[in-house]
């Protein structure tokens, strides 16, 4: 975790309550798991025991966490039924949040001709030159999300290794004036290849959550294709339908 810079118009307290949410909704914390101390959240975000004590109180009064004296705070049953909304800018925020809980690694990156799937995702002809970017997400030294990027040559060469270490991909692509006005998701289930396995540090064929994002442009461009793999006890995703009002 890294600290935490004040947002306009959102109190401390709400920003750590909410990457401590976002931390369990992605797995970092699982139902029953001890939460760190106050002293330790307070060191890890560089706030005030005050502040982490209200960011607790919130968690508590959603049922999220349950706080036992002489024990510990700990991560409630009910935590499984955290949300994330639909709307791309909320979305995307709660992916950025996650991120400042997390660490990604890039293992591979260069151009390669497009596979005959990622040539149909980002509407380019097969063997078209897409730039390939194969990242491990961890958590408190635990790897969580094993993800491939492709991304059309055009977008993809102003890009360096270092710049997927530092930003989230939405960010790298506003960077080049490539925002998202629609994101594809498909989620399944697949098993671990030997490649994927030793990353994740799973056995061989292991059970994995398996989600293929497509990002578009206002045009309906594909501007990115993503492919995601996670253990299920690691890697989570939450969705919320609601109807109009």
């Amino acid at each position: 975790m890294n600290a935490v810079s004040r947002l306009p118009g959102t109190s401390l307290h709400h920003q750590i309550s909410t990457l401590i949410k976002d931390s369990i909704a992605a797995g970092g914390y699982r139902p029953g798991d001890r939460l760190p101390t106050e002293e330790k959240l307070c060191e890890l975000h560089s706030v005030s025991r005050v502040t982490v004590r209200r960011a607790l109180k919130s968690l508590e009064q959603q049922g999220l966490i349950l706080r036992k004296a002489g024990s510990g705070t700990f991560v409630s049953p009910k935590a499984s039924a955290i949300a994330m909304p639909t709307p791309i800018a909320a979305y995307l925020e709660q992916v950025a949040r996650r991120r400042t809980l997390s660490q990604s690694v890039v293992q591979e990156f260069g151009f390669v001709p497009a596979s005959p799937d990622v040539g149909q995702s980002l509407q380019l002809e097969d063997g078209a030159p897409v730039l390939r970017v194969v990242r491990v997400r961890m958590m408190q030294g635990q790897p969580q999300v094993h993800t491939t990027v492709f991304l059309p040559e055009d977008i993809g060469r102003h890009f360096k290794r270092a710049d997927f270490n530092r930003q989230a991909l939405s960010e790298l692509l506003a960077s080049q004036g490539h925002h998202y006005a629609r994101i594809d998701l498909i989620t399944r289930a697949s098993l671990a290849a030997p490649t994927v396995a030793k990353l994740l540090q799973v056995a061989v064929g292991s059970a994995l959550v398996d989600v293929q994002r497509i990002g578009y442009d206002a045009q309906g461009r594909p501007v990115e294709y993503q492919r995601l793999l996670g253990p299920s006890d690691r890697f989570e995703t939450h969705v919320t339908l609601q109807g109009e009002a």
